[in-house]
């Protein structure tokens, strides 16, 4: 087996140079930090011309071990270094190029080479500066694209199992908890209800975000995992992609982006979605049941913000999750989420 990097002081210019299969010969770490996972950019220099760029972004390990124990657990690096060895070529969106990856068993080591995307005048938090209907429907085009590719795919069953189910974990209702304690004096009544339904019928509402045709789906497509470049999004961290309902990304998608006063195109854009899946030539349910589904999944934004509050500033500054929180609490008003989440478990 190859030995797999486990820092970036580890990638020398020989190991380089056999998985790029060129002539490297040197090599300079120009940026490192570590957070959900490593991340760092390295400089290349080659000993002859080579097609390759002078700059790459590389993913591996966090350096944290409570964070790489939590990562490791998920299958998050192995899931990212298996799309982007397996799938990132073929899916039709734009995805960073990928010049090597690789990952163990276990999940614990695994790395990615990929392209700088700065480099190639790529943007990114393109939702505020470049928001419009125009814009989110470019997006949902995109996912339409995505699903159709794998709709009720055999493949999900065989060389894409690795892709498995939507994740699903305990550690969820503790982090929920946490947020109510710490965090609903300050919100509005929205927060503590979804926050109670969802610790008394957490099994039965995951059972409702599993329900649909199964496809590939990105599984974690806000603003930050965006990039836009040559006039098209793109998207990057693939760490849990999964086999599910495709409306998983567009609920995602939607609730955590529209603006209040955009909320009321709710049903115009997913039934866009839905004749984009019918134009790609997946057999699309009904608008009713793909807006249930819309319903479903804005509350599955809110669970991963509620998350990421009752972390503190470990995962994302308090701040920022709180004004995320606030959009995402019209959206779960305006759809009526809470009510149609009760009815349906």
């Amino acid at each position: 087996m190859l030995f797999i990097p486990k820092t970036l002081d580890d990638l020398t210019t020989d190991w380089l140079a056999g998985v790029l299969d060129a002539p490297v010969t040197a090599v300079r770490v120009a940026d490192a930090h570590s957070g959900t996972t490593g991340r760092g950019v390295i400089e290349l220099e080659y000993g002859e011309p080579a097609e390759l760029p002078p700059r790459l972004f590389v993913k591996l390990p966090p350096v944290d071990e409570m964070q790489r124990a939590f990562v490791t657990a998920n299958g998050m690096g192995r899931r990212e270094a298996l799309f982007y060895r397996q799938l990132a070529a073929e899916v039709p969106v734009r995805v960073p190029r990928c010049y090597f990856a690789d990952c163990d068993d276990s999940g614990d080591d695994y790395i990615m080479l990929l392209e700088h995307l700065e480099d190639s005048g790529c943007t990114f938090q393109n939702a505020s500066s470049r928001y419009s209907l125009d814009y989110v429907r470019q997006v949902l085009a995109d996912f339409a694209r995505l699903h159709a590719a794998y709709w009720q795919s055999p493949r999900l069953d065989s060389d894409l199992a690795w892709l498995g189910p939507l994740m699903h974990h305990d550690v969820a209702r503790q982090l929920v908890q946490m947020a109510l304690d710490q965090h609903a004096d300050s919100m509005p009544a929205v927060f503590t209800a979804m926050g109670e339904l969802y610790l008394a019928q957490a099994d039965e509402i995951y059972a409702l975000w599993c329900q649909g045709a199964h496809t590939l789906i990105h599984g974690d497509p806000h603003d930050a995992n965006l990039f836009y470049c040559d006039g098209r999004p793109g998207y990057l961290d693939w760490a849990i992609a999964a086999r599910a309902p495709g409306m998983r990304d567009v609920g995602y998608f939607l609730a955590g982006t529209l603006s209040p006063e955009h909320r009321q195109h709710g049903r115009e854009l997913v039934d866009y979605y839905r004749k984009q899946l019918l134009a790609a030539g997946a057999p699309a349910p009904a608008l009713e049941e793909l807006w249930q589904q819309y319903q479903w999944h804005a509350a599955y934004v809110w669970l991963g913000a509620t998350a990421t509050l009752a972390m503190g500033d470990a995962w994302q500054p308090v701040n920022y999750v709180k004004a995320s929180l606030e959009r995402l609490h019209g959206a779960l008003e305006y759809l009526d989420t809470v009510a149609v989440l009760q009815a349906a478990v």
